[in-house]
């Protein structure tokens, strides 16, 4: 029998973790002594028990990436590809944001992206009461709540890069907004945050809900992302402008680009906004987007430039649909995938909407889906889901969004519960995951 490291005092431990369909993470645990090891072949998985594949074909391997390595208390984490059989799996969503990134080079282009990630920190799953009860960046002397959430920042920080951190408008929710970076290593970042502020706030006892809507009577948690688009390492986004200008703002490209993400926008809400719970959050009056539409500086708009952006002649789009539920290497790819559509077809992007679209009368705009079963409706019929997952991913992905949709309905039924309201079946299925 081989001799083995004692385990007593052991302070690191290895978390080698592979990204689910839906958001989640799953990993194995290994003593310190494995990682040259693991790092060379990875370690098997029943990909069955994670969603990944049918229980007679589940036999996957995940394989770390030494590039993701970040250390969390006696942790040391890994994002990890997978492979079948020696070749990357045709499900491994991080393998289809990184086929939606070749697309993109090919037509000569690259993308930078930014995300803000936002989420409440309460007392516990049994007792949901929030931290605080500041406001809106405001940043309040506190015997707890301040030194908690500044050694929050620093923590991230020093883990997966924050441009800066506030306070959100709820009580007890927080953004931290991720530096930029390539499409891949930010879906890889966020994948991360989530890991470390769960972590984090557990160690002090509390529980960070990353739920897209925790409270029907407080803003809902968004994780809006952000991108510029590259040519040789120059923007080619335009000239910018003032609101007035209207669409002129943007160049050909960048405008076609645009116009492809809205044209699929009640698709994408599938793979951007996945759970039964996002479409909570997307109601009127939270600053979540409810209609199909651009504007600059409209936060009421699906995709807003912002206007110093534009006005600097440094033009971003901000999409305002993503939620953090959401797996961001699906929809980052679902973005990109979308976007190249409208490139290619060469659509003509609408004038910008800069009014508050809450107001607007019903019909004048095209309404994003009211729920989970529309949104898996949308996603089931229009090519650009298969198109960016591949076709073996996106079965799957919309098999396992039916049993979720069909899930919810049953608990319904059960509970006679109220589905304009937050659900008991949805505190115990989201609020600690994905």
């Amino acid at each position: 029998m081989p001799p083995f490291s004692p385990m007593a005092g052991v302070q690191e431990v290895l978390a080698p973790l592979i990204p689910d369909l839906l958001g989640g993470v799953r990993c194995k645990l290994f003593p310190p002594e494995g990682l040259e090891e693991l790092l060379k072949d990875g370690y098997n998985f029943d990909g069955s028990s994670c969603g990944f594949c049918p229980i007679n074909n589940s036999d996957l391997v995940a394989l770390p990436d030494p590039s993701t390595e970040t250390t969390v208390g006696r942790y040391k984490l890994f994002i990890c590809d997978v492979y079948k059989a020696g070749e990357r799996f045709d499900l491994d969503t991080r393998f289809a944001l990184e086929r939606a990134i070749s697309r993109l080079k090919e037509s000569g282009l690259e993308m930078i992206a930014g995300t803000e990630v936002e989420f409440y920190i309460v007392e516990s799953h049994s007792n949901p009461h929030v931290l605080d009860s500041w406001r809106y960046m405001e940043v309040i002397p506190d015997a707890r709540a301040l030194p908690l959430s500044t050694d929050l920042m620093l923590m991230a920080h020093s883990k997966v890069g924050i441009q800066f951190t506030h306070h959100e408008a709820g009580p007890g929710q927080f953004e931290l907004t991720l530096v930029r970076d390539t499409p891949r290593r930010l879906a890889d970042r966020a994948i991360l945050l989530k890991w470390v502020v769960r972590h984090w706030a557990a160690e002090k006892g509390l529980v960070a809900t990353f739920m897209p809507k925790p409270f029907m009577d407080r803003p809902g948690s968004g994780m809006h992302i952000h991108f510029s688009l590259f040519r040789d390492g120059r923007s080619i986004m335009g000239p910018g402008g003032r609101r007035g200008d209207g669409k002129a703002i943007f160049s050909e490209e960048a405008a076609s680009f645009l116009a492809g993400i809205l044209e699929h926008a009640k698709a994408l809400s599938l793979l951007t906004s996945p759970t039964v719970n996002s479409y909570k959050r997307l109601t009127p009056g939270f600053e979540a987007p409810i209609y199909v539409c651009w504007g600059i500086g409209n936060r009421s708009a699906l995709a807003r430039v912002p206007e110093h952006a534009a006005a600097s002649g440094q033009l971003r789009v901000e999409l305002r649909t993503p939620d953090p539920s959401c797996n961001p290497y699906l929809a980052l790819a679902g973005i990109i995938t979308a976007g190249l559509e409208g490139l290619e077809k060469g659509l003509e992007l609408p004038e910008p909407v800069n009014e508050n679209v809450y107001e607007l009368e019903e019909g004048e705009l095209e309404r994003l889906p009211a729920d989970l079963g529309e949104a898996i409706r949308e996603a089931g019929k229009d090519p650009v889901i298969r198109k960016a997952l591949g076709p073996k991913l996106a079965e799957q992905y919309l098999k396992l969004k039916r049993a979720e949709w069909r899930a919810y309905l049953r608990a319904l039924e059960e509970t006679g519960e109220d589905p304009n309201g937050i659900t008991s079946w949805e505190l115990a299925e989201y609020l600690e995951r994905p």
